[in-house]
């Protein structure tokens, strides 16, 4: 929409005033500004065992949570629903390629530091589903 637009100004005011009439730039709601910065704080200090973050696998804002663990060499895990979290202590999880593997073992025994994340259009029920999955398996470990 926003390339159809500056052609749209383009055609009426030319290219020497465009800039006057046409601007373009990133967008990103306060939700998704609020938990990015979250996870990145988080991951920050480098003392949890992994990230979950919960939410669609087709949704960008989701994936780009994902994202913030990895480049901090944080373990993160992006489930998209709680039945990813499997009675075996596995979990089926998306890569930042989108790839869907399973990590067997995913959950140590002994206390654990979990950061906890999800997309900004995630149903809490989601979120919740899915921490009562891993506190019942981490319960029975």
């Amino acid at each position: 929409i926003g390339r159809m637009f500056e052609v749209a100004m383009l055609k009426k005011f030319g290219p020497a005033t465009l800039s006057e009439h046409y601007a373009e730039f990133d967008t990103i709601c306060d939700a998704t500004q609020e938990r990015q910065d979250a996870v990145t704080e988080l991951v920050e200090k480098k003392d949890i065992d992994f990230v979950l973050v919960v939410g669609g696998f087709d949704s960008s804002n989701t994936a780009h949570l994902k994202e913030i663990p990895d480049k901090f060499n944080v373990v993160s895990y992006h489930i998209d629903r709680a039945e990813r979290i499997l009675p075996d202590n596995s979990i089926q999880h998306r890569l930042v390629d989108g790839t869907v593997v399973t990590t067997p073992n995913f959950l140590k025994k002994g206390p654990l530091t979990i950061g906890v994340t999800s997309g900004a259009s995630t149903p809490d029920k989601s979120l919740e589903d899915a921490l009562e999955r891993i506190f019942l398996l981490h319960k029975i470990l």
